[in-house]
Order: C-alpha cells, then sequence, then structure tokens
C-alpha cells in the first residue's frame, strides 16, 4: 500500500464502524433483522463515505501532506533542508503526474527539470536533488492507480 493510501484509513474506518452500528440500531428499532442487517449496510457506506470526506477536510497540507509527515527519513533527503524546500518538487510531482502519468519518468525527466527551474521558488533544492522527491510521488501515484489486483 503507498503512502497516498495510507493517510485516511483510520477514520474512514471508525466512521464506517460508528455509521454501522448506529443505522443498525435504527434499522432494529424500526423493523426486525432486516432492518437491522439494511441499517448496518447502508450505514457502513454510509459512514466510509463520511470519514473519508473528513478526513480529507481536516487535513489542511492537502495532498501533499503525507509527503511533509516522511520526507525527512527519504534516502533523497538533503541533511539541512526543510519542508519549504522539497514541498515545490512534491507539488511538481503530482500536478505533472496528472498530465503525464502512463509515461515513462525517464522520457520527462529534462521537461520537468526545466518546469522545476520555473515553479521551485525558495526551493534551495536543484533538479539533481528535487528529481528524486518528483520520481517518488510518481511512484506513489503508479502504485496507487496502477495496482493489479493479486490472486487469491
Amino acid at each position: 500500500m503507498s503512502t497516498l493510501e495510507k493517510r485516511h484509513i483510520p477514520r474512514t474506518a471508525m466512521s464506517a464502524l460508528l455509521g454501522g452500528a448506529i443505522l443498525g440500531a435504527v434499522g432494529l428499532l424500526l423493523g426486525s433483522s432486516a432492518g437491522l442487517v439494511i441499517g448496518v449496510v447502508i450505514g457502513v457506506a454510509a459512514g466510509a463515505l463520511m470519514g473519508h470526506r473528513m478526513a480529507e477536510r481536516t487535513d489542511p497540507r492537502d495532498s501533499v501532506g503525507h509527503f511533509q509527515d516522511i520526507y525527512r527519513s527519504m534516502s533523497y533527503y538533503e541533511r539541512g533542508m526543510e519542508w519549504k524546500d522539497y514541498e515545490p518538487a512534491y507539488r511538481l510531482g503530482l500536478e505533472s503526474y496528472g498530465s503525464r502519468g502512463g509515461q515513462a519518468f525517464e522520457d520527462v525527466d529534462a521537461s520537468l527539470g526545466a518546469r522545476w527551474l520555473k515553479e521551485r521558488g525558495e526551493s534551495r533544492l536543484d533538479w539533481n536533488h528535487a528529481r528524486e522527491a518528483v520520481r517518488h510521488v510518481w511512484r506513489d501515484m503508479d502504485e496507487t492507480l496502477h495496482r493489479k489486483p493479486q490472486a487469491g
């Protein structure tokens, strides 16, 4: 499981369980065992959806927040650099994957490097160092979006 998927699982799961319990109890009170089952199913689905949305709203760092949590532990981290140095690289990775994902990273490396020079802002990273953060995003996105179902 990629880091992109891990952030919201606890809230989504807890909301799904809570929604299932509440609507299941309401279904049992209003109906019978069939009402319980229907209430649980609807409650789990509604709770999971609400939990996921709440988790996204409560993370003000949006889609790069999880990278902020882990960037210092990455093998490409340069000692002395701060989040403000890496954030533009992670954003470039997300934005560029949205428009160019599906291509090999190596095929777009040069154009991403040129784009980095324009969009890096106050980051102290040169492209040789920012590249690995951008590649990290691409790898996570590939794992998340193109995972093959496991045979079971």
